[in-house]
């Protein structure tokens, strides 16, 4: 009976290590998934309320509304550095995501804004703190989100549009090509 004791014991030793690796890497592979599923909701939600920020001329913290910045003329909308708007977009983002991520370490967030499109990206070091297993680990420890959104803004582009036209219409042979787009156009 001793040996057959004993035996059981000398299983264990050789399969209680792979049990608890086993068990601390599906820990740490759920840290990895939460961080990401984490990083990409927070960036649809500040991208959603940074399309809604543009259009409406809002503090996109706390969704008051500006009304200073709603009523500028064209051209100073047209001229004026979009800087400002994307660091206070990447400033939200960084702070929203440093309050929720286990195990990773935010390392870039750019945040784009072109005339009709947003994007944002953010990049981020998952951190496994067993250093000398990391090589265990088979997934790239680089978490990046990328996302794009366009956005219309129907007050901007019907001032363009009417800029355009009152220019246009002062330039010499502007009825010409008037009547030959209309004769073009089906009724």
């Amino acid at each position: 009976m001793n040996k057959i004791k004993a035996s059981f014991t000398i299983e264990a030793v050789f399969i209680m290590p792979i049990v608890i690796f086993a068990i601390i890497f599906i820990i740490y592979l759920s840290f990895y998934l939460h961080d990401y599923c984490k990083m990409q909701g927070i960036t649809n939600g500040v991208l959603h309320k940074a399309t809604m920020n543009l259009k409406h001329e809002t503090d996109i913290g706390t969704g008051k509304v500006n009304y200073d910045e709603i009523n500028k003329g064209l051209i100073s909308q047209i001229f004026e550095s979009s800087d400002s708007k994307e660091k206070e977009i990447e400033d939200y983002t960084i702070k929203l995501l440093s309050k929720s991520l286990i195990a990773t370490k935010i390392t870039d967030v750019h945040v784009s804004k072109g005339i009709l499109n947003l994007s944002i990206k953010v990049e981020g070091k998952f951190q496994f703190p067993l250093k000398g297993l990391l090589w265990i680990i088979p997934f790239d420890k680089t978490l990046l989100v990328e996302i794009k959104s366009a956005y219309h803004y129907p007050a901007n582009s019907i001032r363009l549009s009417e800029v355009i036209l009152d220019t246009g219409s002062k330039i010499k042979g502007f009825d010409k090509i008037k009547e030959s787009i209309e004769k073009l156009m089906p009724k």
